[in-house]
């Protein structure tokens, strides 16, 4: 179950054209939208149908990255409204909005399951993406470097270079068994842990019985991860999970909510397909958390890496935990 989980980071280098870029401060959502218009160009077989309708929808790469959809009507934990996306962006969060010529920008892409398969079409979509331009003016870019990297085990590979005519993908990945296996050893060595701190360092939304809400009690968070735990697994790595769900909800619910300092953070987004202004936004801030805490900490690690909540592709809900 969770042992399966499989996830593959790449760091993305562009280069600014000879005209400099221009991009909002959030920038997850212009790349994933002009990113997700290329991708669909290069990988759909009918652009002239939709597709809910399109016969090649089983097989088809765009609408299995963009528009997951369930093979049946319910998941484990109940029905999916949405189902998780295999991918996330990672931006920088410096809010720099001008680059000029040559500057240099990176940004990490993350694939879960199957996804990673698609990696070479994300890189080729970005090449030709780089030549249509992307932000204020549509100014072009150079994808210089492409990297695949697993931070947690200290391992890179080299999938793209600007000067190199092929896209080599040797996947480095990083699995749920991998983090087990780390976290229960940091357990055993330091004899326990019973505090953690939760950063949500991009807005989180959190849905609690059908509202979104800024409160961060720790069942609420835990009921929220492993609800989307359990779509990536089931939806995006062929697993069945059958978690004791009610008694790990109900140990969930025994840890505390010691203190805490968030706020909600609005971002705008314009959604080019649907052709309307959308709210994004979320809880940023910290929460301190206290009790038997030990079993959910793989669980804390993963999302790091899977984020949480709504809308996790365009790289909101990224959080940060520190044992105390």
């Amino acid at each position: 179950m969770f042992e399966e989980l499989r996830i593959a980071q790449y760091r993305f280098t562009l280069e600014a054209g000879e005209q400099g870029l221009e991009l909002p401060a959030w920038k997850a959502s212009t790349f994933r939208g002009a990113f997700g218009h290329v991708f669909k160009r290069l990988s759909c077989m009918h652009p002239e149908q939709a597709c809910s309708s399109c016969t090649a929808l089983s097989y088809c790469a765009y609408p299995y990255i963009f528009e997951t959809r369930p093979d049946q009507e319910d998941g484990f934990m109940g029905k999916y409204d949405q189902v998780p996306r295999p991918y996330l962006f990672e931006v920088p969060q410096d809010k720099q909005t001008h680059y000029e010529a040559g500057d240099l920008l990176t940004f990490d892409l993350r694939l879960f399951g199957k996804a990673i398969d698609y990696a070479p079409l994300f890189v080729t979509a970005f090449k030709e993406l780089g030549r249509e331009g992307i932000g204020k003016g549509r100014k072009p870019f150079r994808l210089i470097h492409v990297e695949n990297r697993d931070e947690y085990n200290g391992k890179h590979r080299s999938m793209y270079m600007n000067l190199e005519s092929g896209i080599v993908h040797q996947p480095v990945v990083l699995t749920g068994k991998e983090i087990i296996e780390r976290e229960r050893a940091r357990i055993d060595g330091a004899g326990g842990v019973e505090k953690v701190m939760i950063f949500f360092e991009t807005p989180l939304r959190l849905k609690w019985k059908g509202q979104y809400t800024t409160d961060v009690q720790f069942s609420v968070l835990f009921r929220t991860f492993l609800r989307r735990m359990t779509g990536l697994l089931q939806f995006h790595h062929d697993v069945q999970p059958e978690w004791p769900i009610r008694e790990l909800v109900e140990r969930a619910e025994r840890v505390r909510l010691v203190e805490k300092r968030v706020k909600w953070l609005d971002y705008d987004r314009y959604s080019v397909r649907q052709d309307v202004k959308m709210k994004m936004g979320g809880v940023v801030g910290w929460a301190l958390y206290e009790g038997e805490i030990a079993e959910f900490l793989p669980w804390l690690k993963a999302a790091e890496h899977t984020h949480v909540g709504k809308n996790t592709a365009f790289d909101l809900g990224r959080v940060r935990v520190t044992h105390l």
